[in-house]
């Protein structure tokens, strides 16, 4: 785990710190580019730096450019309850003219949630969902939980889904999908030789969209990014905790 504390003029200080306790240097630099904040300013829940530094999330997509010249990384969160927030980078392309994207977290059933995407020239209810929180179990795997969401599905389909691991997609965790076994696969494939066709329920395949599956140790993330590069970058959902000290603390 990190700590990272709001952005203050407090850099000189963490590095005293720093070498008197031997504290390491990869944890002190997490912590400097909290507390500086030079190029963007604190974010209201957490205090964190809005300037998307990579230091900031569990991971970054190394691959991820910028739609335009004006295009820049920003730092976004959205608050889950009053002790926890989901913090990722997304794209800034005002600077291209292009509207300001919203986003917010809607709760869902299970101590689970949504979080929303909505262009500011939308009306409110118009809205997209980038990602689906599912907290697991004890003892439960994300794959387990994924295969729970069958239960939407056509039961002709449901004994006949599995997950799959997924090597080409970078996220903190780890990416799988949800899809037909080889027997339905191969039907679907007779069935619809020239459209695109789904699989396995709202949060399975489907061959005119892109979603996915991620797995981390507590929650199984749904991500719902769509047919074009989303704006914000799928690798960065990083989950935070606030302490009783008011430090927010990075969650794997």
């Amino acid at each position: 785990m990190t700590r990272i504390w709001g952005c203050a003029a407090v850099s000189c200080a963490l590095m005293a710190l720093a070498a008197c306790s031997g504290q390491s240097s990869a944890a002190t630099e997490d912590a400097m580019v909290a507390a500086a904040c030079a190029s963007g300013s604190p974010l209201p829940i957490t205090g964190l730096c809005s300037d998307g530094n990579a230091l900031l999330f569990l991971a970054v997509d190394p691959k991820a450019e910028v739609f335009g010249p004006r295009c820049i990384w920003r730092t976004e969160e959205v608050s889950i309850s009053a002790s926890e927030a989901l913090v990722f980078r997304a794209q800034d392309c005002t600077g291209e003219g292009w509207d300001k994207t919203n986003y917010a977290y809607e709760a869902g059933p299970q101590r689970g949630g949504y979080l929303r995407t909505r262009r500011s020239s939308r009306a409110l209810d118009d809205h997209g969902f980038a990602l689906e929180v599912v907290r697991l179990a004890s003892g439960e795997t994300a794959e387990q939980a994924a295969m729970k969401t069958l239960d939407k599905a056509d039961p002709a389909q449901r004994t006949r889904c599995e997950t799959r691991p997924l090597t080409n997609i970078t996220v903190a965790g780890r990416a799988f999908e949800l899809g037909p076994n080889a027997e339905l696969k191969a039907e679907l494939d007779a069935l619809y030789p020239d459209d695109p066709w789904d699989a396995c329920g709202p949060n399975g395949v489907s061959l005119d969209t892109v979603a996915f599956w991620e797995g981390r140790d507590t929650r199984a993330l749904f991500h719902t990014p769509g047919q074009d590069t989303p704006l914000w970058d799928p690798a960065s959902f990083t989950f935070y905790n606030k302490s009783a000290d008011g430090a927010w603390t990075k969650q794997k």
